[in-house]
Order: C-alpha cells, then structure tokens, then sequence
C-alpha cells in the first residue's frame, strides 16, 4: 500500500479513529477538551442553581431549606469538595481563555494565511500564535487552580 493509500485508510477509521489519541495534536487535545470543559461546567450549573435552590429560607428558616442548608454545606466545607472547587476553578479558567481563543480564531485574527491543500492534509494555518495561546490556557488554569488551592486549604487570600 502507498504512502498516500496509507493516509487514506487513516482517516476512514470513523469514531474509532477520532477516539485514538496517538494522532493528536495540541489543537486537535485543545478541540477535546473545550467540548469536556463546557459539558462539565454544564454540569456544575445545573448542580449549582440545584443546591442553592435549597438555601432559600436560609440557615435559620424553617421546612426543608434549613436542614439542606446544613446537608450541602456538610459536602463542600471539607477537603473533598475543596478539591471539587479546585477543579472547577481548573476547569471554567482553561474553558473560557481557550473559548477566547477560539473566538479570535473565529474572526480571523489569529490565524496565518490559508495555503493550498496537498495530501496528506496538514494545517498550515494554524501558527505559533495559536499554539502558544492554548499554553497560555493550560498555564492559566494551572495557576488559577493552584491559588484556588492555596485559599481553600492553607487560608491565604
């Protein structure tokens, strides 16, 4: 089989193919993880409007929000839901810087410009610019994870 015959079967291996991770490449990771992070802020939402739903009547009130008050606050102010927050300080800071990125993508700004397109296909629009701006995603998650960090479990801030 050929080089180009090769290539070809490459890039029919349907889900399966798409699911291999020895073929990524940082934006094809970036691409991965900015669909994850949304679904799992998603998810955070939709915890988070639920649990404070619950906190209505306040600490002191009376029915049910008094005693789901002290339920979710017995689940988040321990070093479990302390990690739970980290992550999601992780997670929501990698999701909207890298969305920053894809929206300058979006509208042209950072992208070189477009050449021809010869087999195999490799994108040559995307720049050190692109690339440096999903570091600088990773490392802003990173850091505002770590400082998240700091508050919650050695009292700074």
């Amino acid at each position: 089989m050929s080089l180009v015959g090769e290539e070809r079967a490459k890039n029919k291996r349907g889900i399966w193919g798409w699911l291999n991770p020895y073929h990524y490449n940082l934006e094809r990771w970036a691409y991965t993880f900015q669909r994850v992070t949304g679904v799992a802020v998603l998810l955070y939402l939709l915890g988070h409007l639920g649990d404070t739903s619950f906190f209505v009547g306040g600490p002191t009130g009376t029915g049910p929000s008094s005693s789901s008050w002290s339920f979710i606050g017995s689940i988040f102010e321990n070093s479990f839901g302390h990690l739970i927050l980290v992550l999601v300080v992780l997670v929501l800071t990698f999701h909207g810087v890298n969305g920053i990125r894809l929206i300058l993508s979006e509208f042209g700004l950072i992208m070189k410009k477009p050449s021809g397109i010869e087999y195999p296909y490799r994108p040559k629009s995307l720049g050190s610019v692109q690339k440096s701006l999903v570091w600088v995603a990773i490392a802003a998650a990173v850091v505002a994870a770590l400082w998240t960090y700091l508050v919650l479990f050695e009292g700074m801030g």
